[in-house]
């Protein structure tokens, strides 16, 4: 699996914090990316949001940020919703 074309459909992000969380997905290189729908985050949230992706490619980068000053945040958990869609590229 390690050279398959992966689907990337969702993350899921056990996070508080003040501000708004920043999720990009990216390919190898750069070459393709994705901005998700920033999570709200608050001080006691009680749940886990999940954003929705549409991302394909060998393997992603998850860049998570935040941008004001005085924003900040606590990660306890990531999950990517990941399914393998090829094995590999043609020829």
């Amino acid at each position: 699996m390690p050279e398959s074309i992966l689907h990337f459909g969702a993350i899921r992000v056990r996070v508080v914090g003040d501000g708004n969380l920043k999720a990009k997905l990216s390919s190898l290189d750069d070459v393709f990316s994705q901005d998700l729908v920033p999570i709200t985050m608050e001080s006691a949230s009680g749940i886990q949001p999940t954003r929705l992706a549409n991302f394909n490619s060998q393997r992603a980068l998850l860049e998570i940020k935040t941008t004001e000053f005085d924003e900040y945040f606590r990660i306890n958990r990531i999950i990517l919703f990941v399914k393998e869609l090829y094995t590999s590229y043609p020829g």
